[in-house]
């Protein structure tokens, strides 16, 4: 579980560097769509998470939502910002 923890922390930790661009007008139009998108992904795999039938299905939702967002990270904001 702590692996999961890490990893959590680490994806959270890209998107709010994402944000903080958003905020400060460093992001292209395309990349502010495409940063709305992901936004409601997370809000999607968070409400799968939360009616999952037990812990097992949770994770293994968490598993392919944090492939999914790692991904879409990757495409869409392949360059991490620099603060």
């Amino acid at each position: 579980m702590d692996d999961q923890h890490d990893e959590a922390d680490v994806l959270l930790a890209r998107i709010m560097m994402i944000r903080d661009d958003l905020k400060s007008g460093r992001l292209t139009l395309v990349q502010v769509e495409a940063y709305r998108r992901l936004g409601r992904t997370v809000e999607r795999i968070t409400r799968e998470m939360d009616a999952a039938a037990d812990v097992e299905a949770a994770d293994a939702l968490w598993r392919e939502g944090a492939d999914l967002i790692k991904a879409y990270l990757a495409e869409h904001f392949a360059t991490p910002t620099c603060h």
